[in-house]
């Protein structure tokens, strides 16, 4: 009866390290590559300042709203964990505080 035993359990606890392997093992596939949104975002952005800064000029209060939202898109993109092409999107212009 030992060697029923120790199959009935030996079963039993790879069902269980089965079921916890697949649950907390596997990443999470919802979160995906935010590559692409990262891009879209910032891109939206610079063209809304470039926009502004030609309707409005370069010291306008819509300008450094504008820079600031892409600052928010650049935090966004780092909380996902997604990079962007810094030599179109941290220009000097671009960042708060650099003018």
């Amino acid at each position: 009866m030992t060697s029923k035993n120790f199959w009935i359990r030996l079963a039993l606890n790879v069902a269980i390290v089965g079921g916890l392997v697949s649950a907390f093992g596997i990443p999470s596939l919802a979160d995906g590559d935010h590559q692409a949104e990262c891009q879209r975002r910032l891109e939206s952005d610079r063209a809304r300042i470039d926009s502004d800064v030609i309707r409005y000029g370069d010291n306008s209060g819509q300008v450094h709203h504008d820079i600031t939202k892409m600052d928010k898109s650049r935090q966004w993109c780092r909380d996902h964990k997604a990079d962007w092409d810094h030599d179109r999107f941290d220009l000097s212009f671009y960042l708060t505080g650099k003018r």
